[in-house]
């Protein structure tokens, strides 16, 4: 497919080539044969820069191959040099031979008044050479540097959505393993809460395993998922005292599924879960503006056990930078507070 576009590019530059040498011939012509009717010199000009094509765009294509060193045995930047000479140098002359003995005496039906080889001969094919071969170099080499980039940028974003997805399995059986854990405190106490819980938990992990696969999510599905987890985790942890305030003016603002999640089960696995007296957890998350401030605040015990790292942090941070380039974490970890403040400027 790339090589039929790349094709199609060539094609469409030399016709507007062409075009734009008709052009200027049939005013060259003007000049010459005054007394030609304009339909006459319309031809004229036609047939003869289709000729002079004949040694425009080989020489073209050679020195394109000899530059992009697809011509065997010439692979040293000095032979490359010499051929590209020796190429112009040999499409100069059969330049001039059509010129002269061709197109004026064929089309023209009227002599050169100047030797096949002479000087403004030699001059004039240069000219009428290099500029077909250097504006034809240019143009390739835009389309083959554009070509590249967008290469470059598939590359990079099947790089990120391949390490994005691999981060997001790293943190769902983390999430799963800490709500099974919940499960099995209540299943231990026999509790009537257990199927509610379960249920709570079905739904979590239909979103965790439909939805989060998408790239993006709307922030009021992830406020629901959030709200469903907290409910989830208020079972279990009856004394702990949960506060969630969110304030959105957009609805339909998307963000990566279960990326805010993972502050809230930080909170409740090691705040929560590790404090005995006054323990609580504060969400606030606001919206507005396309400017999402968020904060996690919990509890902790002034002695932590030394086990207790944050499980994933690295993880979240490497997803918001890839994610989101303008955004700012900042975490405060003190004798008796953990605080997450994570500002995103959705673009």
């Amino acid at each position: 497919m790339k090589l039929r576009q790349n094709i199609k590019y060539q094609f469409y530059f030399w016709v507007a080539y062409f075009l734009f040498e008709i052009n200027a011939q049939f005013l060259y012509l003007q000049e010459i044969f005054k007394y030609f009717s304009l339909k006459r010199l319309f031809y004229l000009a036609v047939i003869s820069e289709f000729s002079f094509l004949l040694a425009e765009i080989p020489a073209f294509y050679i020195i394109l191959a000899i530059i992009d060193s697809k011509i065997k045995y010439i692979d040293n930047k000095i032979f490359r040099i010499i051929a590209i000479i020796l190429t112009l140098f040999l499409f100069v002359i059969l330049y001039r031979i059509l010129c002269h003995d061709l197109v004026y005496p064929y089309y023209f039906s009227y002599i050169e008044d100047t030797t096949r080889f002479s000087l403004p001969g030699i001059f004039n094919a240069i000219m009428n050479i290099v500029f077909a071969v250097g504006i034809a170099l240019g143009f390739i080499k835009f389309v083959q540097q554009n070509e590249t980039h967008k290469q470059l940028a598939e590359i990079s974003k099947e790089k990120t959505d391949a390490e994005l997805r691999l981060l997001k399995t790293q943190i769902n059986p983390h999430f799963l393993f800490n709500t099974l854990n919940n499960i099995y405190g209540l299943a231990l106490k026999k509790s009537d809460e257990t199927p509610e819980i379960i249920l709570k938990l079905s739904k979590i992990m239909r979103y965790n395993i439909f939805d989060s696969s998408k790239g993006k999510i709307s922030i009021s599905k992830e406020i629901e998922n959030i709200q469903d987890f907290i409910d989830i985790q208020k079972i279990r942890h009856k004394s702990l005292n949960i506060t969630f305030e969110n304030s959105i003016d957009n609805d339909s603002q998307v963000i990566s599924p279960l990326i805010l999640l993972h502050f809230i089960e930080n909170a409740f696995k090691h705040g929560a879960s590790e404090s005995r007296f006054d323990s609580f957890i504060e969400i606030n998350l606001k919206l507005e503006n396309e400017i999402l401030i968020y904060e996690v605040k919990n509890s902790k015990e002034k002695e932590n056990p030394k086990d207790s790292t944050k499980i994933g942090l690295n993880n979240i941070r490497r997803q918001l930078d890839l994610l989101y380039p303008k955004h700012s974490l900042v975490i405060s970890d003190t004798e008796d507070l953990y605080i997450v403040i994570l500002k995103i400027l959705f673009e």
